[in-house]
């Protein structure tokens, strides 16, 4: 049986898959049940991150269909409008401009390279920007981009802190390396060790931080430098590579990453084996498949009714993988339903749908079991918490090892 990750790699190669995400994507105009409103999305299908984030484009696409079963904004058809960037910077905007083209005054994008290239368009064109992941300059000073996550950055230096009080049992101060993708997210997390480091001298022992050109998978250099560390910071996929090589070479450092790989469980845990994996700690802004929860319940019903061939495989992918992107797709779908409200369908346009980001709060009750979230006139950013979870060899599972921890902002 081929692994998920080989699986994924070579699908990506295949023009294929992107004709039937596309086929049918797109366009405004009347539905069966009324006004149809677009929504773009700016994904991966077929660059070096496809198979980690195809399962949020499922979800996008399951919310949607769910908004327009069981008719939650009367008179409306949600039509989501993808478009495959291969995790080329260069298609950005490109892209951008297709979603556009095809109605859309919303755009989800998924990594932070995309809203950081696209923040002066959107708001020049008054197309609010629904991202996934943002960076500093996503946020500051506050646009036309809501991230309905939070930023890396804060995670990592939450991180770091919870590790000082509570993981480290060694003797001394403990050596910390970095190693990522030198695209935003990458860039922002290298930026939030050092400034944690220099604000907490005596706590961590920062030995340096790589970065490599975006896609790279192979880190042995890295790995020879870091051999001796231990924790790794990173930030998604360039973990896997980095430990993968790193234990090659008899390293024993910690992965530890700010909240991405939690949506990665399967990809790392068959690129790496879970005794590889055995430790490593990852941040999240959702809650699990294990936990009682309406937006939980949501994302089982929707894998059954809609994907039931598929929903063991998107379980096991991780709660980042499925039900983590369906607690911020609720919300961009929770603020769409209340600008329709607000200004009706015949006027529903990217000011409207900013207004009511800007008033958004997560007071709901598909909420529950969350701290309550908001966006504001000054802040671009919804969630406020990370909690933080382990892979474990023995559960052969990503285990939560804390409950709800306020994000360090400075």
């Amino acid at each position: 049986m081929k692994s998920c990750w080989k699986t994924g790699i070579a699908c990506f190669l295949s023009l294929t898959l992107v004709a039937v995400f596309l086929l049918g994507c797109g366009g405004g105009g009347g539905g069966e049940k009324g006004v149809t409103i677009t929504i773009g999305e700016l994904t991966d299908f077929t660059g070096s991150a496809a198979p980690a984030v195809k399962s949020i484009h499922y979800v996008i696409e399951d919310i949607a269909k769910y908004y327009n079963d069981e008719n939650l904004i009367p008179g409306v058809k949600v039509k989501i409008a993808a478009y495959d960037t291969r995790l080329d910077p260069s298609r950005d905007l490109p892209g951008y401009d297709w979603c556009k083209e095809h109605g859309a005054k919303v755009v989800i994008t998924m990594f932070p390279q995309n809203a950081d290239a696209l923040k002066a368009f959107a708001e020049r064109d008054k197309v609010v920007i629904a991202a996934m992941n943002g960076s500093p300059a996503t946020f500051e000073p506050p646009g036309w981009v809501f991230c309905s996550t939070t930023l890396t950055a804060w995670g990592m230096k939450t991180m770091l802190q919870w590790i000082h009080e509570n993981d480290w049992k060694g003797q001394g101060i403990p050596k910390l390396g970095l190693v990522a993708w030198d695209e935003p997210g990458g860039v922002s997390t290298e930026n939030a060790v050092k400034e944690y480091v220099d604000d907490h001298p005596g706590e961590f022992d920062y030995v340096g931080g790589y970065l490599t050109p975006l896609g790279t998978t192979t880190f042995r250099g890295q790995a020879q430098k870091l051999k001796d560390c231990d924790y790794i910071a990173t930030y998604s996929l360039p973990g896997a590579y980095a430990l993968r090589d790193l234990r090659a070479i008899g390293g024993k450092g910690k992965l530890i990453d700010p909240m991405a790989i939690t949506g990665f469980k399967r990809f790392f845990a068959d690129l790496l084996g879970w005794d590889t994996l055995d430790g490593t700690l990852a941040g999240a802004t959702c809650l699990t498949w294990n936990d009682s929860s309406p937006i939980v319940d949501l994302a089982k019903k929707l894998l059954n009714q809609y994907r039931s061939s598929e929903a063991n495989e998107m379980i096991d992918v991780g709660p980042g993988g499925y039900v983590g992107p369906a607690f911020a797709v609720i919300a961009i779908f929770e603020v769409l339903q209340q600008a329709i409200q607000n200004v009706g369908v015949e006027n529903f346009d990217g000011q409207a749908y900013f207004d009511a980001a800007i008033n958004y709060k997560t007071t709901s009750s598909m909420w529950a079991g969350c701290p309550q979230w908001s966006f504001s006139q000054t802040k671009r950013y919804l969630v406020d918490h990370v909690d933080i979870f382990e892979f474990s060899a023995e559960a052969q599972d990503l285990v939560r090892i804390t409950d709800w921890l306020p994000l360090i902002k400075e």
